[in-house]
C-alpha cells in the first residue's frame, strides 16, 4: 500500500520486525521510521510533506519497544508524558527543552507539571542500570526509555498533528539488550494484538464523534 487520500491512521514503527500487525483496513498505513531520534525526525518530516500534498489529517501512532525497570518484559504501556532523555533537566539544557503531555492532542507543559514517573524518556542509547548515566537519573523513576518518541511527539506538537503511542517492554535495562531479537519474536505478536484493539477503539471514537455532530 502507498500513502493516499483515504489514509486515516499512520503507524510509525522504528523497525517493522517490532510489530506483527497486518491491517486489512485501507485507511491504515504502516511507516518505518528507523532507529533513533535523528532517523525518526527525518522520516516523519518527509512523511509530513506527503501528508500536506495529499491534504489529509491522519492520526500518527508510534508503536514499538521500550526499556523499562518497573514492568516485566511483555508489559504494554500507553505513555502520556514525553521528554528528551539525554539532556534531562539540568543547567542551560532547560532553555531549549520542551516537556509534553497527552495522548492524541499534545500540549507543552512546565517542568513543575511534568510527571517523570509516567513519562517515556527518549535517549540516543540503550539504558543500562549499571552505568553512571543511569545512576544520575534514576531518582526520576521514569516509566520507560526509548529512542524515538520524543522526536516524534515534538514534531507532531509543532505541526499540530494528532499523536498516540503504544509501547511494549522488551528489556529491563539490565544489559541484556543483545537478546532483543529473540525477545522480539515472543512479544511482537502481542503488540500486534494490542494495536488491533487500539485501532478498533479509535474507530469507535470516530464513529461516536460523527454521530454526535
Amino acid at each position: 500500500m502507498i500513502l493516499n487520500k483515504d489514509i486515516e491512521t499512520i503507524i510509525l514503527v522504528a523497525n517493522k520486525n517490532e510489530l506483527s500487525f497486518n491491517s486489512t483496513s485501507e485507511s491504515t498505513f504502516v511507516y518505518e521510521i528507523g532507529v533513533g531520534k535523528v532517523n525518526a525526525l527525518l522520516s516523519v518530516a518527509t512523511l509530513y510533506e506527503d501528508i500536506k500534498a495529499l491534504g489529509i489529517s491522519p492520526v500518527l501512532l508510534n508503536v514499538g519497544t521500550v526499556g523499562c525497570t518497573r514492568h516485566p518484559i511483555g508489559h504494554v504501556l500507553y505513555p502520556a508524558y514525553y521528554a528528551q532523555g539525554d539532556a534531562y533537566t539540568d543547567g542551560f539544557f532547560l532553555e531549549n527543552t520542551l516537556f509534553f503531555k497527552g495522548q492524541g492532542v499534545l500540549e507543552s507543559i512546565s517542568l513543575d507539571e511534568f510527571r517523570y514517573e509516567d513519562a517515556l524518556l527518549t535517549s540516543d542509547r540503550f539504558i543500562n542500570v549499571n552505568t553512571a548515566f543511569y545512576q544520575d537519573i534514576k531518582h526520576f523513576n521514569p516509566l520507560a526509555f526509548d529512542m524515538e518518541s520524543y522526536a516524534l511527539a515534538n514534531f507532531c506538537f509543532q505541526k499540530n498533528l494528532t499523536f498516540h503511542s503504544i509501547k511494549i517492554v522488551s528489556d529491563n535495562c539490565d544489559g541484556t539488550v543483545k537478546d532483543w531479537e529473540s525477545i522480539l519474536g515472543e512479544i511482537s505478536g502481542r503488540l500486534g494484538d494490542i494495536l488491533d484493539q487500539f485501532m478498533k477503539k479509535l474507530d469507535n471514537e470516530k464513529a461516536a464523534a460523527v454521530s454526535i455532530s
